[in-house]
């Protein structure tokens, strides 16, 4: 397998994050460029929610990174996410010959079936397979087994629709980019920042964005649970918004001097002045601006803890807790969750065998973990080499398109009339059509 560039974007609530990331032949991966641009007011929980100026900034990102690279952007994947997307249960069987060995076109044939399983007010973004029942056997690897009855237990990945619609609307439709693929965006984050012997162990992985909080938990190596609290970094700065101070102070505010656990009596002896540059905070005491990030954040952790007790693996997470995303980076998060859950608590590494090819974006930052697992996942070549645009045919003498300009000239012949659309076509059409109308609605409740 030759060498390729991979191109995707990273739709979040804070903001929008374009990778480009080159896998050698061997499957190793070079951060080529990363660029960014604020998403504004656009997108709201991973949801785009004004597609013009979504589609604006994201065209923006894709110019910077075309200037960085030789080559265009042909196409590209995108994360999916946001406060809807969370895990259902869903289990498919076949009834087969007897001694039917298990082929890989036949699990792939479950897992495409499994796609048209209606769900409610919501669209089926990604399956993982979870364990398949063979003859009444549990397998995890069912591959090569002859049985005469089959059963794959998944999880179906489910989201509103309006997610990848207007993802649609603003790619393929506004800037004339197709999309290469969705990758749910909790899947990408574990890609590259889970172990596999976290996965196997059982943990979970908490990403700590700006609008959402996503809490993914593996065991046996697998996907078992994936939830999105809809809370995360930005309620932070909003909570110290209510100091009296504007958004933009507030945010570098809880940067600076933001904290998860309120320090002791003793500590606050030594209380720094809250000092930055452009900020006026001589009217914030440090200790209160600590008590309202410690009250924010406890909310949060509160919420996780729900979540993972609903998983039902609560009691069977021996590998602990991974935390990633911005706003992981607040102080003593690890300490809170690590004091709440009594589980030990890491923050997210990159592998060894990713490498940045700009000295500059080799200082790591946990917010663009999600964007970098988007390119490990994804496999398809995105760019369009410079030099490689096809020559246009000569406008005589050829059977292209072109037609002679003196019409006493012998005529070339006409160009393959394309077949007829048959009544399945139509049909189909019509159908497709008919869905994409009903899926169209806007839930922005909170679902487990």
């Amino acid at each position: 397998m030759e060498t390729r560039y991979i191109a995707a974007i990273d739709l979040g609530t804070s903001k929008i994050a374009g990778i480009i990331g080159k896998k050698s032949a061997e499957g190793r991966l070079t951060v080529e460029a990363i660029e960014r641009e604020d998403s504004g007011t656009c997108i709201k929980r991973g949801c785009i929610l004004n597609v013009e100026d979504a589609a604006s900034r994201i065209k923006k990102i894709i110019t910077k990174l075309e200037n960085r690279i030789a080559g265009k952007i042909e196409k590209i994947y995108v994360g999916i996410g946001g406060q809807s997307v969370h895990t259902i249960d869903y289990s498919i069987s076949r009834q087969l010959n007897e001694d039917t060995q298990v082929t890989e076109e036949l699990i792939a044939s479950m897992l495409a079936e499994s796609k048209n399983f209606p769900v409610y007010n919501s669209e089926i973004i990604g399956i993982v397979p979870t364990e398949f029942l063979v003859d009444n056997r549990m397998e995890s690897h069912p591959k090569g087994i002859f049985c005469s009855d089959i059963q794959a237990n998944l999880k179906l990945i489910i989201g509103r629709p309006s997610l990848k619609k207007n993802i649609f609307r603003c790619l393929t439709e506004k800037i004339k980019i197709p999309v290469a693929g969705y990758i749910p965006s909790a899947q990408a984050t574990a890609a590259v920042a889970l172990s596999d012997n976290e996965k196997s162990l059982g943990c979970v992985l908490i990403d700590f964005g700006a609008g959402t909080t996503t809490v993914s938990i593996y065991k046996d190596d697998f996907l078992r649970y994936i939830a999105t609290i809809p809370f995360g970094g930005r309620n932070l700065t909003r909570d110290i918004c209510s100091l009296n101070v504007l958004e933009p102070e507030a945010e570098k505010l809880k940067i600076a001097y933001g904290t998860a656990i309120v320090p002791s009596a003793k500590e606050l002896k030594n209380t720094p002045s809250l000092n930055i540059e452009g900020v006026d905070a001589t009217k914030i005491k440090y200790q209160t601006l600590c008590r309202v990030t410690e009250a924010r954040i406890e909310e949060i952790v509160q919420n996780i803890i729900a979540q993972i007790e609903e998983s039902g693996y609560a009691k069977q997470l021996s590998a602990g807790i991974v935390i990633t995303g911005g706003a992981s980076q607040l102080r003593q998060l690890p300490e809170l969750l690590k004091q709440k859950t009594g589980m030990e608590v890491r923050k997210a590494t990159l592998p060894k065998e990713i490498t940045f090819a700009n000295r500059s974006e080799a200082v790591f930052n946990p917010a663009y973990m999600q964007a970098i697992g988007l390119v490990a996942m994804a496999e398809d070549h995105c760019l369009k080499e410079e030099g490689t645009e096809p020559i246009a045919p000569p406008t005589t003498g050829t059977t292209g398109p072109s037609t002679p300009t003196n019409p006493k000239q012998a005529k070339t012949p006409k160009p393959p009339t394309p077949p007829k659309k048959g009544l399945f076509d139509d049909i189909l059409g019509i159908f497709s059509e008919k869905v994409g109308k009903i899926l169209e609605e806007d839930d922005n409740t909170f679902k487990k």
